[in-house]
């Protein structure tokens, strides 16, 4: 069992409020808001071309608003450059896998805490010994990582020999290399077959409180998310439709209709009522 969330509403790790962004003329995302906070995992979710990824986008830095503002930990990060806001703790994964497909899985997970390295060439020559106690640590920690992820008997196999759910598996290790305080996946179980998404999903649980603080998801596969998650907002056509815990999603007319199409209300609540 995942430990109770120990932050109050008023102090969540991210606040997007009001974010907005027009691509051409085209409204996008209007007045999004959306908190996470310490110990959640929320889950975001929406048919395809909601504005899901967009959100993403610009809470992470790649895309600018044209509205509205985020903070991370108290502090403004709109505007920064993702390289900025990775450093400040707020790391996320692709939809598309990116690890180094001719690495194997531990020098990929060491990759990942290059993130967090500031320092120039002459100090390196400088501070010889620093750099290597530094490396070594780093090398400690990739081995903990590819454990905690199960791929222990896989660390010196080269990526591109690794099936679709264990190169997923590598991605958020290689996340986790960074000490992210947030982190947050995008599609993390895209391609995954049932027992791979269950087994996904206890990786998730495991890692909030003993590896990252929050989680934020961009999610289709539904098992998972009504899995894991403590709250699930909703986003159609680039606006936040509703949101809640995983049974008043479940519950909701307004989502049904918005994966469904008009009508939809109607026969789940007739099917409710057969079934009875």
């Amino acid at each position: 069992m995942r430990p109770e969330t120990t932050a109050s509403p008023a102090a969540p790790l991210l606040r997007a409020e009001r974010l907005s962004i027009t691509f051409g003329g085209i409204k996008a995302v209007t007045d999004f808001d959306l908190t996470v906070g310490d110990g959640e995992i929320v889950s975001l979710i929406g048919p395809n071309g909601a504005g899901k990824t967009t959100c993403f986008n610009m809470l992470t830095g790649f895309y600018r608003p044209t509205g509205g503002t985020a903070q991370f930990r108290g502090q403004v990060i709109t505007g920064l450059k993702p390289h900025a806001i990775a450093r400040r703790g707020l790391v996320r994964s692709f939809q598309k896998t990116s690890v180094m497909k001719n690495l194997t899985v531990f020098e990929n997970v060491v990759t990942g805490h290059y993130l967090q390295t500031r320092q120039s060439l002459m100090q390196t020559f400088l501070f010889e010994g620093a750099s290597k106690r530094a490396a070594e640590a780093a090398r400690q920690r990739s081995a903990e990582i590819v454990q905690l992820l199960g791929l222990g008997t896989r660390s010196e196999t080269p990526a591109h020999h690794l099936s679709c759910g264990d190169l997923r598996l590598l991605e958020v290790g290689v996340a986790l290399a960074a000490r992210p305080t947030l982190l947050m996946l995008d599609e993390p179980a895209a391609g995954l077959n049932t027992a791979e998404a269950n087994a996904f999903g206890e990786v998730l649980r495991t890692i909030v409180a003993t590896q990252v603080r929050s989680l934020l998801l961009v999610e289709h596969n539904m098992g998972l998310v009504m899995g894991v998650s403590d709250r699930i907002v909703v986003m159609n056509f680039g606006r936040k439709l509703i949101e809640g815990t995983p049974a008043e999603i479940l519950g909701s007319d307004e989502v049904r209709e918005a994966y469904l199409g008009k009508g939809a209300a109607g026969k789940g609540a007739a099917g409710k009522g057969a079934g009875r």
